[in-house]
């Protein structure tokens, strides 16, 4: 199902949109839909990194600790392929 929205976008976006439509052999709308769908995308990545920034925070893992526990973790796993 499509339903239709309707946005207003300033002219330089606007022509920034069909420059891309244009060079890309697309539709205005299936420009702005790409891109919402990258926005969301982008979205969830974001939410996704904050929550394992929080949780690493309240576990006390810093960046500093990520190497150590990333080659633990590898020698786990290739000790039980084993």
């Amino acid at each position: 199902m499509s339903r239709l929205l309707s946005v207003s976008i300033p002219d330089e976006l606007m022509a920034q949109t069909e420059d891309l439509a244009e060079a890309s052999g697309r539709s205005k709308s299936e420009v702005v839909r790409d891109a919402l769908r990258d926005y969301a995308a982008d979205q969830r990545w974001r939410d996704v990194y904050s929550y394992g920034r929080d949780r690493a925070e309240a576990a006390g893992v810093g960046p500093e600790d990520v190497e150590a526990l990333v080659d633990e973790f590898r020698a786990e796993h290739r000790s039980r392929k084993s």
